[in-house]
């Protein structure tokens, strides 16, 4: 038997103090956080296991385009897989997550830390397997799986280089791509990679947000904070979320749906 699931929750963040000279925090303080908890029910089971999945959405408020603006970037979308060009581009601003793992539990605790990516168009979304009762993920755009000593504080960065595969990633696995796995697959660089290579558009959308998640086969009481920063090269990140673009919603990209074509 075969299954696809789909799991989210939103939530969307305003932009925070100033950092160092040339980033600046994301979300009240630059603080933002969310746990798995033993009352967390399971996202899927079956009579071999359980999957459990929480997320965080982080959402970037972005200036709003002019209606001349908007209407500019529906010219010259040759080739894009997307009626026309996004407002905010790969490099007009970088990404950087600063991320705390926190076992409070007393016992030994196995998860996964995930990170999915969000543009103007596409959201990534993972889904899952069942094979003869066991629950399979499909690849996270980023993941760290780790086994927790008990009551362990496990810390990490994920860089802008990081976050800049997710967006290439991204817009590469919607561009015809027919197995989007082994494209986000955490030895694949779309850039550098033959199987991907031949599907990375010319235009890059920028990530105007990402889901953090915990993914766990037990169930757990951990914890994770994160510290999200970005360096606007453009401009374009506002302080005030009020005054912030009502962002497109995405359609979303569920690796499993895509049906490879009949030869």
């Amino acid at each position: 038997m075969r299954m696809t699931g789909l799991w989210g929750l939103g939530v969307l963040v305003a932009l925070g103090a100033t950092g160092c000279s040339d980033q600046q925090y994301v979300g009240e303080g630059g603080f933002q956080t969310f746990a798995l908890t033993e009352d967390t029910a399971p996202f899927v089971a079956t009579d071999d296991g359980n999957l459990y999945i929480v997320e965080q959405r982080v959402e970037l408020p972005l200036r709003e385009p002019t209606d001349p603006q908007m209407a500019e970037l529906s010219t010259d979308v040759d080739g894009l897989p997307w009626a026309r060009r996004p407002w905010v581009e790969r490099h007009d601003y970088e990404l950087e997550v600063d991320w705390v793992v926190i076992n409070l539990d007393d016992e030994e605790r196995e998860v996964a830390f995930t990170i999915n990516g969000i543009n103007e168009f596409h959201e990534y979304l993972p889904g899952f397997t069942i094979d003869e009762n066991e629950v399979i993920p499909e690849f996270a755009q980023w993941e760290r799986s780790m086994i927790l000593e008990p009551q362990e504080r496990r810390y990490g960065t994920i860089r802008e280089e990081q976050l800049d595969e997710v967006a290439v990633d991204l817009a590469t696995v919607v561009n015809g791509v027919t197995n989007a796995n082994l494209i986000v697959h955490p030895d694949s660089q779309s850039s550098l990679d033959p199987r991907a290579t031949p599907f990375v558009p010319a235009v890059v959308p920028a990530l105007v947000g990402f889901r953090a998640g915990l993914r766990a086969t037990t169930p757990s009481n951990v914890v994770v904070e994160l510290t999200v920063r970005v360096r606007d090269e453009r401009g374009v990140v506002i302080e005030n979320v009020d005054n912030a673009w009502e962002l497109p919603v995405p359609e979303i990209f569920m690796p499993s749906s895509v049906v490879p074509p009949e030869e």
